[in-house]
């Protein structure tokens, strides 16, 4: 039955967005119908909470099209994208402190935007993420190099290796002929 309505799908999707156009006569409003297609596709999978994790992004563009197109609500409507990121913490039932940093400075850049009616400057509070991710909580299987064996001895041997080997094999296999 599912791969059936995910085969259908299409036909769905191009009936609503005919609906849509013809008698509600908002044809911009039903071109939001064609997501159904990669939504079906997300839902009608095996795996309960790899298929909501998925589907997170679809149904917030979905929403902001809908609310978008068919309500005019384009500025308000672009929250729905940070609803992506929480949905994920929520999903996982993980929460990283990298993860923590990054919903407390986007909740404090909207917050502060907010209050102060300045979004050009304060979107600047944005680049603490990456700053203060790098540097209190850095990748586990981030590893330095090893001071032994430095970029000089890298470079002697790759020629050593490839590059004069190479060329005395070249020159072996032109004697043959």
């Amino acid at each position: 039955m599912r791969k059936r309505i995910v085969a259908a799908m299409p036909m769905i999707a191009l009936a609503l967005f005919l609906f849509s156009g013809l008698y509600l006569e908002n044809w911009k409003l039903g071109w939001v119908f064609f997501l159904l297609i990669p939504l079906s596709w997300i839902l009608f999978s095996n795996h309960i909470f790899k298929r909501l994790n998925d589907a997170a992004p679809v149904l917030a563009l979905f929403i902001f099209l809908i609310l978008g197109f068919g309500f005019d609500l384009w500025h308000p409507g672009w929250v729905v994208f940070l609803l992506v990121p929480v949905f994920n913490m929520i999903v996982e039932r993980k929460i990283t402190p990298r993860k923590l940093v990054n919903v407390i400075v986007i909740g404090g850049f909207i917050g502060l935007s907010l209050y102060l009616d300045e979004w050009h400057p304060t979107w600047l509070i944005l680049f603490l993420i990456p700053i203060i991710n790098t540097i209190f909580f850095p990748y586990d299987n981030f590893k330095f190099k090893n001071k032994e064996n430095n970029w000089e001895d890298r470079i002697k041997k790759f020629v050593n290796d490839k590059i004069i080997v190479d060329h005395q094999k070249s020159d072996d296999e032109n004697e043959d002929f």
